[in-house]
C-alpha cells in the first residue's frame, strides 16, 4: 500500500487487530496533540520496529500506519 497517498486527509488512530478493537470500543486514544483526529503530514520509518508511520500536521509524533483509519 502507498501510504503517501493520504498526505492531507485526516486519520484516528485505533487498533490494528479486531481483537483490540472489541476490548477498547471507541476508547481510542487521542494523539499527542489531544485530538482524536489528525492531519497526515508525511511518512517515515518508524524508527524503532522500522515499519511506515504517519508524521502529523498538529504536533510532533508519529503513529504507526497501520494503527491509523481514514475519517
Amino acid at each position: 500500500m502507498d501510504y503517501t497517498e493520504n498526505i492531507g486527509k485526516k486519520v484516528s488512530k485505533g487498533s490494528i487487530t479486531e481483537e483490540q478493537k472489541l476490548k477498547r470500543a471507541n476508547k481510542f486514544k487521542p494523539f499527542k496533540s489531544g485530538f482524536k483526529v489528525n492531519t497526515v503530514k508525511g511518512v517515515i520509518t518508524h524508527p524503532i520496529i522500522n515499519v511506515p508511520a504517519y508524521t502529523f500536521e498538529e504536533d510532533d509524533s508519529y503513529v504507526e500506519c497501520r494503527r491509523c483509519k481514514l475519517v
